[in-house]
């Protein structure tokens, strides 16, 4: 029997890719300690895409959790076009970003892929709204 090569998720290489939501991002809830130890909620979108690279033939998939006060947050909506206050569906939207991997601050043998300077994509679909007035981020 011949074993078939080994499919799961690839390591994504550094760079720029143009990215596509291959399902809903969600909108997660967290507790964290502020920089005085006080106990806080907070709110991240847990998001996940695909791209796929012309040079490797490759398709990768990223997930990544980005809290609403960073600039990455303020640069996905913008380039998303993200209408707020309107309920959207945005599986399959799509938008160019960056990939850089991130250490783990707790263990400095892990890091993690992160999308940064995330921007549009020239044929940028909108989200499609679905009424109702709470969006997941």
């Amino acid at each position: 029997m011949i074993w078939p090569t080994f499919e799961g998720n690839k390591k994504i290489p550094e760079g720029h890719y143009t990215f596509k939501f291959n399902r809903e991002p969600e909108l997660l809830g967290f507790t964290y300690k502020d920089k005085d130890g006080q106990e806080k909620k907070g709110r991240k979108i847990k998001v996940y895409a695909t791209t796929y690279d012309a040079v490797s033939n490759d398709e990768y998939r990223i997930i990544d959790a980005i809290v609403a006060w960073e600039d990455r947050y303020a640069d996905l909506c913008a380039a998303l076009r993200v209408e707020h206050g309107r309920d959207l569906q945005m599986e399959g939207a799509v938008f160019q970003a960056d990939v850089k991997y991130e250490a783990d601050k707790n263990d400095p043998t892990k890091a993690y892929p992160r999308l940064v300077n995330i921007k549009p994509h020239d044929d940028v679909p909108q989200g499609k709204d679905v009424g109702g007035d709470d969006i997941p981020f």
